[in-house]
């Protein structure tokens, strides 16, 4: 797993996943494999954490520590996950 910041939420990433951070319009974007989209995170006006995710991968948000873990679904074994 890689590790980025993300305004003052961690986020951990699968390692085939990247991140691409646009400070000044507060995003961050989720790219996989052969430039596939995987997530988008935003801060809104009031410095709510926004999360669009796509439909291939598991996040799992701890609220407590301001962390967040984005893995590919593929990665995972469904059945041990729910």
């Amino acid at each position: 797993m890689s590790v980025s910041e993300f305004f003052d939420w961690k986020i951990n990433l699968d390692d085939e996943l990247y991140a691409v951070i646009d400070e000044k319009a507060r995003k961050m974007v989720l790219m996989g494999d052969f430039i596939e989209l995987t997530a988008v995170l935003w801060l809104d006006r009031n410095d709510v954490l926004q999360l669009k995710p796509t439909w291939d991968c598991v996040i799992s948000i701890d609220d407590a520590t301001k962390q967040i873990t984005i893995r590919s679904a593929e990665s995972l074994n469904m059945k041990e996950e729910c």
